[in-house]
């Protein structure tokens, strides 16, 4: 399996406080500020807001999967959704893109909670989302398929 198998130790540079604009997408306007800012590597630091309707997806089951999981069709939730918990990853791709990986957890009107793999173009902003990231600088960070498992994997390295 590839990816990083002894840690590599990077440092928290910038640290961005971001107001998304209401009905803007999370993770597109995440990934512009992002990108305005000259951030390329970065990690979730904190997060409150709600969202219009959620689009995430999950793990499920796999008989044909070499690990036995795979990801399950992708949810549409009608908000709103008030943000509970949100955490995850910019990087890059395999392809050299900006990416991420968020995960969140988020409460509906009567308090009921769910959570997953939140979809880009899916996740409109309802009334004010304010996010920190943190910059994570001195290493990269790409993900790319391992042909053993199947799967996408984080290969970490110094940065040149």
């Amino acid at each position: 399996m590839t990816g990083t198998k002894n840690p590599i130790c990077g440092n928290i540079g910038k640290v961005l406080p971001i107001q998304l604009p209401s009905g803007e997408d999370l993770i597109t306007s995440l990934k512009k500020a992002c990108a305005k800012q000259g951030i390329r590597y970065a990690a979730i630091l904190s997060t409150v807001g709600s969202l219009r309707q959620l689009t995430i997806e999950g793990v499920a089951a796999s008989k044909t999967s070499k690990t036995g999981a795979e990801f399950a069709p992708p949810r549409v939730i009608p908000g709103p959704m008030q943000v509970m918990s949100l955490e995850g990853m910019i990087y890059d791709s395999a392809k050299g893109e900006m990416d991420h990986h968020v995960h969140g957890l988020f409460a509906d009107t009567e308090g009921n909670i769910c959570g997953g793999h939140l979809i880009e173009g899916g996740c409109p902003i309802q009334t004010r989302l304010v996010i920190v990231v943190g910059e994570i600088a001195g290493i990269s960070m790409t993900e790319k398929l391992d042909e053993e498992s199947g799967h996408l994997v984080m290969n970490v390295n110094p940065m040149k």
